[in-house]
């Protein structure tokens, strides 16, 4: 009997503390949320940081620190790596990229897409069929089925001239804030409208 009352007891004892274990990280949780109410919920609404984001691109890319970007200081962003990337992706080190060296390539290149009805979809939903190209197809300027680093330099720099048109909306040759955080939101509205029209051309019961 004496030791049924001493297992009793410590049985009481343990859940007791740990009852007021628990109760102490709650009093302390509420202690936080009441001294920081909003803190959970700026936690959770707290936006990651985008890669393109425009007042990013502004810092990586204004040299003259004029807080805009010339079509010098674009250009030159996009193509002043282009030695070390064409030499990353050439695997086998022979001077030439392959078609698998250079990327994977556009989805829409699948055999079980229908490309005609691919670009008619985009064009049909508000956005320019023409920026899904080859990319590969496009650079191999003297169609030998590989790159050199030369071709390879020249498309990098025609797409970045091509962009950074589309970018400057009143064409007087420098980007604001503005003008990016609008591409951003064509970028945006043009990716929904490719995977879209990628998963319609690919569906034959669509």
């Amino acid at each position: 009997m004496f030791i049924k009352k001493i297992l009793v007891i410590s049985i009481l004892l343990a859940a007791s503390s740990l009852t007021g274990n628990a109760t102490a990280q709650d009093n302390t949780r509420d202690d936080r949320e009441r001294l920081n109410p909003m803190r959970g919920e700026r936690m959770m609404e707290r936006p990651r940081p985008q890669r393109h984001a425009p007042g990013r691109l502004i810092r990586n890319i204004d040299t003259d620190g004029d807080k805009l970007i010339s079509r010098d200081e674009f250009i030159d962003q996009r193509t002043r790596h282009y030695e070390r990337q064409f030499d990353h992706r050439d695997i086998n080190g022979d001077g030439l990229l392959s078609s698998d060296e250079s990327g994977p390539r556009h989805p829409a290149l699948d055999p079980d897409i229908d490309i005609a009805e691919f670009r008619a979809c985009i064009a049909e939903n508000g956005s320019d069929p023409d920026l899904e190209e080859d990319r590969f197809a496009a650079a191999d300027t003297n169609g030998d089925g590989s790159l050199s680093k030369e071709e390879f330099f020249m498309h990098l720099e025609q797409r970045a001239f091509d962009q950074f048109a589309r970018i400057d909306a009143d064409g007087n040759g420098q980007l604001t804030p503005e003008e990016l955080a609008g591409n951003m939101r064509d970028r945006n509205i043009h990716r929904r409208v490719v995977r879209m029209c990628l998963q319609e051309a690919g569906d034959p019961f669509l």
